[in-house]
């Protein structure tokens, strides 16, 4: 009698939960930050995997026939506006028709290229990707964490309505955190508005932004400055006062540390691809207080 008992409770157990509960969304990112966004927001429901992996370059990134595999078999990709996505993206929907693609950058206001127009493209479902002289680093920007991770939650719990209320405890409780970070970098940079500091690759475009600050690049649109052009930037450098370089771990440092010998400055490695974000943006924008003076 106690096994048939057990029986029958057993299956109404089993009746009273989902197939795929305790199953792992597979999703996929573009870059190592989104994956630190989405884990904050998924929790334990995410399994995420990253396209551009660590010492990779996402502006010349090409996926692997392994990632391809893996992404034929994926629930959910987050796009982030990078430009290798805008050939990806068909490719995927031949591969994989059941995939759902979301922008999580949808909602950013981008930072424009000097003398460049908006240039976007609207996918089949309707949503709006900027390409053609827009700075894709839109991670590196508190502001825009929060509406990169709204739209995470968005798409998790679009995807996932059993684990709404999950996702949006996570996502408050983040959205918290960044709100701390925040007011902490407000604090740092205070007195700081309006001056510039040094950069070989633009990716700290919208952290200067938000606080004020004038992110000078030494490269541009991907291409290193003519020697005419690196004599302008020497002088002007000089003018301002600048004594840091910040270049990130994907570059070469020859001309970076031409300048910095010209200048007297020195030249600091600053990730912006960076898994850990909440630590590494911490301590990128100390290293860009103490070079914006």
């Amino acid at each position: 009698m106690i096994k048939k008992i057990a029986s029958v409770f057993l299956g109404l157990l089993i009746l009273s939960f989902p197939a795929s509960a305790g199953a792992e969304i597979s999703v996929f990112v573009s870059v190592p930050p989104q994956k630190y966004f989405t884990e904050q927001v998924g929790g334990e429901r995410v399994r995420v995997s990253v396209l551009v992996e660590k010492g990779q370059d996402p502006h010349t990134f090409e996926p692997l026939p392994a990632q391809m595999a893996a992404l034929s078999r994926a629930e959910l990709y987050l796009s982030i506006g990078l430009p290798f996505e805008r050939s990806l993206l068909p490719r995927l929907r031949k591969i994989n028709p059941g995939l759902r693609v979301f922008p999580a950058d949808r909602g950013v206001e981008k930072i424009m290229g000097k003398d460049e127009e908006h240039h976007g493209h609207t996918d089949e479902h309707g949503h709006d990707h900027d390409h053609g002289g827009s700075d894709p680093h839109v991670w590196n920007g508190v502001r825009e964490a929060g509406i990169i991770a709204e739209n995470i939650l968005a798409a998790l719990t679009d995807l996932d309505p059993a684990g709404a209320e999950h996702y949006v405890r996570n996502y408050r409780n983040f959205k918290a955190r960044l709100d701390k970070l925040d007011s902490e970098l407000r604090e740092l940079f205070r007195g700081k508005e309006g001056t510039a500091f040094l950069v070989f690759h633009p990716a700290w475009g919208y952290l200067a932004r938000e606080y004020g600050l004038d992110e000078v690049a030494i490269e541009s649109e991907g291409k290193e400055p003519k020697a005419s052009d690196l004599a302008a930037l020497i002088s002007s450098a000089k003018e301002r006062g600048i004594k840091s370089i910040l270049i990130s771990p994907q570059f070469s440092r020859r001309t970076a540390e031409i300048i910095a010998g010209n200048i007297g400055a020195n030249v600091e490695t600053v990730n912006p691809l960076a898994e850990e974000w909440e630590e590494n943006i911490r301590a990128a924008a100390h290293t860009i207080a103490t070079a914006a003076k």
